[in-house]
């Protein structure tokens, strides 16, 4: 009976040594890269069918991060608006104590009147022309123009500044109780924007720039959205030509235009009354928008809130799908390292061998 014996030359033992190196010497690489980083080398050979799942979980995290970054940028807005608004209404309001004091006739400081008018105007629309990342709070769409004209400033597109456009209205001034009511009405008028006697004298025309109350078909214009998690929107636009800011801003203008002490005691009482009116409804309508703002904030944080929840959640799925175990890691490290010592000492021991190490 014949026997064979398969015998294994030392090249081919040292080939298949090598190769060996090369496998053990890749995955030591892997498994240190995996130590250093604590995320799977190749995540999808790792997880096969179960990528899916970590390619999905990652696409609702890059939405949940956006979600959250521009939620950031709307609640920094909200609160730059609110103390705007907020100022403006102090502002506002030290002007009509001082008026409600000489409602029904002059005291000694009425004069001063219109010196804290002009000075009221130009507080209240530099902090309505107020802006944050170059968009200003309160042009609505158009976030892009300053809102309001200073008191002396011309309008490029009418021509007229808000102190043209008023003292054209009050002209030489009430001599009576009549005539009074009649310059107030025609004030009334221009804030509205329904001045038909000269359109340029309108608030929307000189005195404001963004968007309009009204749109080119005669509806409400839209006013700024923001989406703060899906599903849900909210409309956080607060523009300057709101009833509040035009009322403000006629009130103080009809102090700015005069001395009212030097009026006619009827024709004192009747524009006075016009002012306060429109002080007071401008106080009530700014106490009412910051309360709206208010509320968008509380909307806005409980939206972050329910996103920062969802975001840990998210990204401790991702981490168990794409993470590694460091004691499992740093122990497959050691054994590979081991095993590539082991190797190269096999590799040294070959190469020294002869045949002249068997020819004695």
């Amino acid at each position: 009976m014949t026997f064979g014996i398969n015998n294994i030359s030392t090249l081919q033992f040292a080939s298949f040594n090598r190769l060996n190196v090369q496998s053990t010497s890749l995955a030591l690489q892997r498994a240190g890269q995996e130590l250093a980083t604590g995320r799977k080398a190749d995540i999808f050979a790792d997880l096969g069918s179960n990528a899916v799942s970590t390619i999905k979980m990652r696409a609702r995290e890059a939405d949940t991060q956006t979600f959250m970054k521009s939620n950031d940028l709307i609640g920094n807005k909200l609160e730059a608006m609110v103390l705007s608004v907020d100022t403006a209404r102090d502002n506002v309001q030290a002007v009509l104590e001082r008026a409600i004091t000489n409602a029904s006739r002059p005291h000694i400081d009425a004069g001063s009147l219109q010196r804290d008018a002009l000075a009221a105007l130009d507080t209240f629309v530099a902090v309505m022309n107020t802006s944050h990342n170059g968009d200003h709070l309160f042009s609505g769409l158009d976030s892009d123009a300053v809102p309001l004209m200073r008191w002396s400033q011309t309008n490029a597109a009418t021509g007229l500044s808000p102190q043209d456009a008023i003292t054209s209205i009050y002209g030489a001034g009430p001599v009576d109780a009549a005539t009074a009511a009649t310059i107030a009405g025609q004030i009334d008028l221009a804030f509205a924007s329904n001045d038909a006697v000269d359109p340029n004298r309108n608030f929307e025309a000189t005195m404001y720039q963004g968007t309009p109350a009204l749109d080119g078909g005669g509806q409400p214009s839209e006013q700024v959205k923001a989406w703060v998690n899906t599903g849900q929107q909210v409309t956080y636009g607060v523009r300057a030509n709101d009833t509040a800011f035009v009322e403000a801003y006629k009130g103080l203008s009809m102090l700015a235009v005069t001395d009212v002490s030097t009026l006619d005691e009827d024709a004192y009482v009747t524009y006075m009354d016009s002012v306060i009116n429109a002080l007071s409804n401008a106080q009530e309508g700014m106490r009412a928008i910051s309360a709206q703002i208010g509320f968008n904030q509380q909307i806005v944080e409980s939206a972050q809130n329910q996103l920062t929840d969802l975001s840990l959640i998210q990204r401790t799925q991702i981490s168990n799908y794409e993470n590694v175990d460091p004691y499992e890691a740093a122990t497959r490290v050691q054994g590979l390292e081991i095993q590539l010592q082991a190797s190269y000492e096999v590799t040294s021991r070959l190469s020294g061998l002869s045949i002249l190490n068997f020819l004695r």
